[in-house]
């Protein structure tokens, strides 16, 4: 991997944005977000001297935002795991870059939103459609960033591979929008899909 300088970008490498920057405001909000997914677990006010039945009972009842605490959880960590692979092919990033990342960041923030709502709502079919839409958007925007980065070699490492990286960052996006349309045909648990990310990924190569 080629020299990097005190700013963050390749020795040698044409001017531009530094990456270490961006990857503090990446890392930052990611880190909030996955925190924020908690919120969604709220212990109801007044529960209180609860018998283990009853407190069994409302465990039971968590099901569902304990689920999708988890889907989310580690999709996000998915996400972060796959831009960290990406910066790493990086020799400069651009304005352009930036916007398309900052605007990925924004799709990010909303996860514990979305996953607040379809814990809240787990047979409301618009909530499951929210989440999954949040998700697929912030695979596609991602997607596009590699794909902006990798076209003529803009701004990756020579001899990266364009394919290898895109196959894998399609997957999510892919999934998701199986999801919606399964969601839309009226299975309630579509998300349950989101199971065959892991499974989908071993048969890929590693991004880098």
């Amino acid at each position: 991997m080629a020299r990097e300088d005190e700013t963050g970008r390749d020795a040698g490498a044409p001017a531009g944005f530094p990456k270490n920057r961006m990857e503090a405001l990446t890392d930052g909000i990611f880190a909030f977000a996955m925190t924020l997914l908690v919120i969604s677990l709220d212990v109801p006010e007044g529960a209180h001297d609860l018998s283990d039945a009853a407190l069994m009972a409302m465990l039971a009842g968590y099901l569902p935002d304990l689920y999708h605490y988890f889907l989310a959880f580690f999709i996000l960590a998915a996400f972060w795991i796959a831009h960290h692979a990406q910066v790493d092919h990086l020799k400069v990033i651009d304005r352009r870059f930036l916007w398309i990342n900052i605007t990925a960041l924004m799709f990010v923030a909303l996860v514990p939103f979305s996953v607040s709502l379809i814990g809240d709502y787990p047979d409301e079919i618009f909530a499951a459609v929210i989440f999954e839409a949040n998700l697929l958007a912030i695979g596609l925007l991602f997607a596009a960033q590699w794909f902006y980065a990798t076209h003529s070699g803009r701004l990756v490492h020579p001899g990266t591979d364009l394919w290898r990286g895109s196959r894998r960052g399609m997957v999510v996006p892919i999934v998701s929008a199986i999801a919606i349309l399964l969601a839309l045909a009226g299975w309630t648990w579509s998300t349950v899909i989101y199971a065959l990310i892991p499974l989908v990924m071993r048969f890929l190569p590693p991004s880098r």
